[in-house]
């Protein structure tokens, strides 16, 4: 039924394109502005969309909007900047105090080799921003394997990537030293890991898939939704930029995985284009490096395929459609459990099987005759479909998701603009664990304005308020708010607050407590809620503090962020008493703080460094008590290394990465033994990782990398509790705090076919 309800709905959705819909960009503020266009076939010009600006030699830049415009802070000692997009051909400028400048890009397509002067550089910090905002490139994501997205924040300083226990090898995120449940992730600016995708989300998008991810911290835009607590992330896929006809990336591990992946272009005719993304992975070979008897790392054969369409249209209409399908089947548990056999399925394992299926749409209308007015709308349709055997524990849960936003937005002046709409997101569950039913239907029904304001060169504001109505917690304000000061052409000054809600969805979000024979108890506190639990709702207060500096007669960096999070409500997750686990309504306090100082700099010519160091303070009321919440470092340092040598006329480089991470110890809860001792103590190691990769480019379009991660063999030995028995009630893997796979090698090509 479902199945049939979710193809109506995508017919329904993408047969008429009725709505219109403006892409979601960020405002640019700056001394000088201009408009970035190509010319089409007949001649008029055309507006270029996520052109980068940016002064030669930095990293301080900006991004063009869907009208090809981009505002830019004058650099106190450049002269020359860079105009550059993927598929056209790049251009290195004078400005010589012009206000307004039109800069026209050719394309790529006469086939002449084209001399690109300039680089940009692998992370960008959009310090003129109003919100603290980060790019990771898609030049920072191939100094790692990056096989999927949770793998993806390696060599990022403000995300935690961790597993959620020591039997799955699911991975899960931290931000501002709180679960990745509390940052809103977008797919191509549509919210999508969420629901039964909040963790296991993170790896359904292959990191060779991704053109680039921004990265913002706190609250996010009322746009997107109420959900955002402690900050967005937004994954752009490949998409009409690429120069490519065809990518190709392969990868073979030595824990046994293999990966291959395409992205595939084709333009048809002058209005429409369309991208092909396929993946395949698998890792058939079993390890136990620790000898506890149980896998290291998961068995795994997964599938994924992505189909883009694009269209450019006369008169200012556009238009953006997808549809995915995914297959993950996964495998772990003790070292020769084999659910397909009839005496092995009977050891303790886990066996999970995933197929999803997604549609999008997102088309937009600019009034050509009214300079900055225009309408939009994104609409998704997903159906998530999940089997799992946990060991003893059986679970079967289904989610068909259908969510609609329509926007509309206007400039009243180059100082005031706003964008208005209105969103609808149901979400149909049928979720059941062993025999307990948890099936549930969430509608909620929303309306949303923001409103930037810049009345000078130092001031950015941007104010947005909305108002949602949940079919089960009623009605609901989200006010949200983020400024910008520029104390000068180098130091700017931020600050951000607002609110954010969340529904809890209990058992996905803490997909590691299957991991062990925990009793689950659920103590519920309102009748006819999902899982009979209140809201989530937490306050977000920000301080950012950015300085650019000379160093070594070089560019560099200095940015020290504050973030406090205080929840006024929430679900604590109490795994405070050996054999169980307890789900209840906060009472008392639960709080984050977290403070890091990032510097970068570039002490010689194609060598770039990046340094942090954070610090957290994460604490929720268990009981009578107020601790640390477990598995939480408060201390951690961070350094990345990218060197490469002179690139040739044709390409050929070498390049050279290493990344440093050094986390403090954690807190973790009692546990105890079969025999009631001590379990794992009550506080972990501290460790270091590091991570390496030198790759070689052949020329522009063939790449050879090489690298190894966990270098310093670091692992957290016996992880799991009572790991000689599994099916007694003290067994328990859920406490994983550091690697449990040693020194781990990899090698891989990256082929561009023009």
């Amino acid at each position: 039924m479902k199945k049939s309800l979710f193809l109506l709905l995508g017919l329904l959705f993408f047969a008429p394109a009725i709505f219109s819909q403006k892409e979601e960009h960020e405002e640019h503020e700056g001394h000088f502005h201009g408009e970035v266009y190509t010319r089409n076939l007949e001649g008029k010009k055309e507006p270029l969309f996520g052109a980068v600006v940016f002064w030669k030699g930095t990293s301080e830049g900006a991004m063009t909007d869907d009208k090809g415009r981009f505002e830019l802070d004058l650099h106190p000692s450049e002269k020359y900047f860079v105009v550059a997009l993927v598929g056209y051909q790049t251009d290195t400028l004078l400005y010589e105090g012009q206000a307004d400048l039109e800069i026209e890009l050719k394309s790529l397509g006469d086939g002449k080799e084209i001399n690109i002067v300039g680089e940009l550089a692998s992370t960008m910090m959009k310090i003129r921003d109003a919100q603290l905002s980060q790019v990771m490139t898609e030049k920072e994501l191939c100094k790692a394997a990056c096989c999927n997205l949770s793998e993806s924040f390696e060599t990022n300083a403000s995300i935690d990537a961790s597993f959620t226990d020591a039997v799955t090898g699911t991975r899960q995120i931290k931000m501002l030293g709180l679960e990745g449940r509390y940052t809103q992730i977008m797919f191509d600016n549509i919210p999508t890991v969420r629901g039964l995708a909040s963790i296991y989300g993170l790896s359904y998008l292959p990191g060779p898939w991704i053109k680039e991810i921004s990265i913002s911290k706190g609250v996010g835009s009322v746009i997107a939704g109420f959900e955002s607590m402690t900050g967005q992330i937004n994954v752009a896929h490949k998409g009409d930029e690429m120069k490519e006809k065809i990518f190709i990336n392969a990868y073979a591990g030595s824990q046994g995985r293999l990966e291959f992946n395409t992205v595939v272009k084709r333009d048809f005719g002058p209005r429409w284009s369309s991208r092909l993304h396929a993946h395949g992975a698998m890792a058939d070979l079993r390890f136990d490096m620790n000898n506890d008897g149980f896998l290291d790392n998961p068995l795994f054969r997964n599938i994924a395929l992505r189909s883009e369409w694009s269209y450019a249209g006369k008169h200012g209409l556009r238009g953006e459609y997808m549809t995915s399908f995914h297959r993950l089947e996964n495998t772990s548990g003790q070292f020769n459990f084999n659910p397909k056999d009839e005496i092995l399925s009977r050891l303790w394992g886990v066996n999970v099987t995933t197929q999803r299926y997604e549609f999008s749409g997102k088309t937009g209308y600019v009034f050509e005759e009214k300079d900055g007015m225009s309408l939009g709308s994104q609409v998704s349709v997903s159906y998530h479909d999940q089997t799992g055997k946990y060991g003893m524990r059986e679970y079967q849960g289904d989610q068909l998701n259908a969510r609609v936003n329509l926007m509309f937005a206007s400039e009243y002046s180059e100082q005031v603009k706003q964008t208005s709409g209105v969103s609808f997101v149901m979400d149909d569950y049928t979720e059941i664990l062993d025999t307990i039913d948890f099936s549930r239907t969430e509608q909620v029904f929303g309306i949303f304005s923001e409103h930037t304001f810049s009345p000078n060169e130092k001031w950015s504001i941007i104010v947005g308020l909305r108002g949602d109505y949940h079919n089960s917690y009623g009605f609901f304000v989200t006010p949200r708010l983020h400024a910008r000061y520029s104390i000068n052409e180098n130091t700017t000054v931020k600050i951000a607050a607002g609110k954010g809600y969340r529904s809890p969805n209990l058992l996905m979000d803490n997909v590691g407590l299957f991991a062990s024979n925990r009793v689950i108890r659920i103590q519920p506190s309102l009748e006819g809620a999902p899982y009979g639990m209140r809201m989530e709702e937490a306050v977000n207060l920000g301080v950012v503090f950015s300085r650019k500096l000379k160093l070594f007669h070089r560019e560099s960096s200095f940015i020290l962020d504050a973030y406090h999070t205080e929840f006024m409500d929430q679900i604590v997750v109490d795994w405070e008493t050996p054999r169980e686990i307890s789900f209840y309504q906060l009472e008392g306090k639960s709080y984050s703080t977290s403070v890091q100082a990032e510097f970068q700099f570039s002490p010689i010519r194609r060598l770039n460094v990046r340094t942090a160091y954070r610090w957290l303070e994460a604490r929720t009321q268990y009981g009578s008590e107020v601790l640390d919440r477990p598995l939480v470092a408060r201390h951690r340092a961070f350094a990345n290394f990218e060197y490469s040598t002179k690139e040739k006329d044709n390409g050929s480089k070498w390049m050279f990465d290493l990344t440093v991470k050094w986390l403090g110890t954690q807190r973790l809860p009692y546990t105890e033994t079969h025999h009631g001792g001590e379990g794992l103590g009550t506080s972990s190691d501290d460790f270091v990782l590091v991570n390496a990769q030198v790759s070689k480019h052949f020329n522009s379009h063939l790449e050879v990398y090489i690298g190894g991660e966990n270098l310093t063999n670091f692992m957290q030995m016996s992880p799991i509790v009572s790991a000689d028995r599994p099916f007694d009630a003290s067994f328990d893997a859920s406490m994983i705090w550091g690697p449990v796979f040693g020194a781990m090698g990899y090698v891989g090509v990256r082929w561009r076919i023009e």
